[in-house]
């Protein structure tokens, strides 16, 4: 029997990047998706127009005799529906769980965020996965990974016949990608807080997507910081940019955001500046130390790709690493 693979939040492009890969891989025998938009899938690929919050997931699993539940769905993007973030992520991923136990799936591979950790004033250079996932109260989508993260200790505990592989990896970063990251560097200007300079770490579309399908595969189980090789000042990433800059002391720049962020000027809450004021490094030797999977790239190699990408008239970009 071949593997059956269901895949949460198959629209969004690292699902449809592993959707193009499984759909050539001649062990799949099943693949579908659930989402609450069509995704650019075509013959061989069943597709669900199902919330992540909905019980009927377990039908689902069960006439499908699903083997494999990738789990992708999330509120990425910062929203003003903080109810909505709530519910879809950590009461979504709640309902998945519950149907996963329910249908007896013996295995699942989520998405899980170095944001869960948090930036914090008081955080080490670089930590292990046996750091305090806390999160940003103000940061939904820090806040909500973190939550979910230790939903998934919680159930690997109390389940452990149903395997799972839990990745935390820092933002990812490519020449397809579009994230809060790419939203706060696609403005005229770039802001940054007067006297910090934390590292960034970041791992490459490519990389996650080759994860992804590996996981598939190979099976891996626990969990893992995935993260890219080393890390890019957030000095360095306004450098390569050569766009104007505003650093600001913190008591200005603070509540200069929140006023723009609460008349939806801007698409990111005044809570991001902790993540280019505070230290948020995550260790990923464990991961390279429990398997073969190689990362291929540098943190500033994802950022330079997603650069190179979206803005082109930065020809020096486009010289470095050729």
């Amino acid at each position: 029997m071949g593997q059956r693979i269901l895949i949460t939040g198959c629209s969004g492009y690292l699902a449809q990047r592993l959707i193009d890969a499984c759909k050539q891989d001649p062990g799949i025998e099943w693949l579908g998706g659930i989402d609450v938009r069509a995704p650019n899938a075509a013959e061989g690929f069943h597709f669900f127009p199902l919330d992540v919050r909905a019980p009927e997931i377990e039908t689902i699993l069960l006439q499908n005799h699903i083997t494999t539940v990738v789990h992708l769905a999330w509120v990425f993007n910062p929203t003003h529906e903080p109810n909505l973030e709530y519910d879809v992520d950590v009461e979504g991923s709640r309902n998945l769980l519950q149907c996963l136990k329910k249908a007896s799936i013996p295995y699942l591979i989520y998405l899980s965020s170095t944001t869960a950790y948090g930036p914090h004033p008081e955080n080490p250079t670089i930590f292990d996965e046996s750091f305090p996932r806390r999160g940003h109260s103000g940061y939904l989508y820090s806040k909500y990974k973190a939550e979910v993260d230790q939903l998934m200790l919680d159930f690997m505990a109390e389940n452990p016949s149903q395997e799972m592989f839990v990745i935390r990896a820092p933002i990812v970063l490519g020449p397809n990608t579009r994230n809060v990251v790419t939203q706060m560097t696609g403005l005229p200007v770039l802001f940054g807080i007067r006297g910090y300079d934390p590292p960034m770490q970041f791992i490459h579309e490519q990389d996650l997507q080759r994860l992804l399908i590996w996981a598939v595969n190979r099976k891996p189980h626990g969990v893992f910081n995935v993260v890219g090789h080393g890390t890019i000042r957030y000095s360095g990433i306004v450098k390569h940019l050569q766009k104007p800059s505003l650093w600001l002391p913190d008591w200005l720049i603070y509540p200069s955001l929140q006023a723009m962020w609460s008349l939806h000027a801007i698409p990111f809450p005044p809570s991001i500046l902790d993540f280019i004021r505070y230290p948020w490094v995550a260790s990923g030797e464990k991961f390279l130390n429990a398997y073969d999977f190689k990362i291929e790239h540098s943190s500033e190699d994802a950022f330079l790709a997603y650069a190179r990408a979206r803005f082109p008239r930065l020809k020096s970009l486009l010289q470095i690493g050729q």
